[in-house]
């Protein structure tokens, strides 16, 4: 998942009023936009002491960018939820006739976690981490490969 969020402060040149980019947003409008200057530096925003002026634009992108990294967060959130945890690594492996329950144990506590994972591993490696022999492995290997 790639977020590629990013928010700037405008600013209005002097001579003739054109928006530029801006060295960072005001106090006015952090707080128009319901975040604190630790808060705004906390989430990696310019924050400009000196300047005194207030653009409704800012204060918009402000409380959009805040909207997306709410949702942002929420999709992490769901993402990392989603995760299988160690019952359901055994469920998954144990649906191979080949592996026992306490190979699959084995398995998990060597990174093994999926179908795929046991089909695409090095036998050796495996075996060194689990103490599973490895013929017996293979045939669990093999039986993942059919699977998958």
């Amino acid at each position: 998942m790639g977020y590629n969020i990013r928010v700037e402060p405008s600013v209005k040149s002097p001579t003739d009023l054109r928006p530029k980019r801006g060295r960072g947003f005001t106090q006015g409008e952090l707080k128009a936009a319901e975040l604190t200057v630790k808060d705004a530096r906390d989430m990696g925003l310019m924050v400009d002491l000196r300047r005194k002026t207030h653009h409704e634009v800012n204060v918009e992108a402000l409380k959009q960018y805040v909207t997306e990294m709410e949702a942002f967060v929420e999709a992490l959130v769901a993402e990392e939820s989603k995760k299988p945890d160690a019952s359901d690594a055994i469920a998954v492996l144990t649906a191979l006739k080949s592996v026992k329950k306490s190979e699959a144990e084995l398995l998990i506590t060597a990174g093994i976690k999926s179908i795929e994972d046991l089909a695409y591993c090095e036998i050796d490696k495996v075996a060194k981490k689990t103490g599973i022999a490895d013929d017996r492995l293979t045939v669990m290997v093999k039986a993942a490969l059919n699977k998958v």
